[in-house]
C-alpha cells in the first residue's frame, strides 16, 4: 500500500459521460499532474508541491489530497458526486438568524 494514501479517493471524470476514475494517493495524483497539458497556475503549482511533499512525508498526504481536489475542481475534472452541496440543493435551507 502506498504510504501517501489518501483517506478518501478523489473521483475524477475527464468529460461528462466518460468513466469516473479514482485517485487513491499522492503518487497517483502526481502522475496525473505531471501528464497535465497545462503546467501553470497557482492551484496547479500548489497541488504539484503538496503531492511531491507527500511522497516523502506521509503526514502531508491529507494536504496533498486537499490540494489535488482543489485542482480537479477548478480544472473541471472533479466528479459531480464529490462536489459540495449548495445551499438550497436537495431541499436544504440554511437557517439564517432574524
Amino acid at each position: 500500500m502506498d504510504a501517501a494514501q489518501f483517506r478518501l479517493p478523489v473521483r475524477i471524470q475527464s468529460a461528462p459521460g466518460e468513466p469516473i476514475s479514482e485517485v487513491y494517493s499522492a503518487e497517483q495524483a502526481l502522475d496525473l499532474l505531471l501528464a497535465w497539458p497545462h503546467h501553470q497556475g497557482r492551484v496547479y503549482e500548489a497541488a504539484l508541491k503538496a503531492c511531491f511533499a507527500a511522497t516523502v512525508d506521509v503526514e502531508a498526504a491529507e494536504k496533498a489530497q486537499q490540494a489535488f481536489r482543489a485542482f480537479a475542481r477548478l480544472s473541471g475534472i472533479l466528479s459531480c458526486d464529490m462536489m459540495p452541496a449548495l445551499p438550497g440543493a436537495f431541499g436544504f435551507r440554511p437557517h439564517l438568524p432574524g
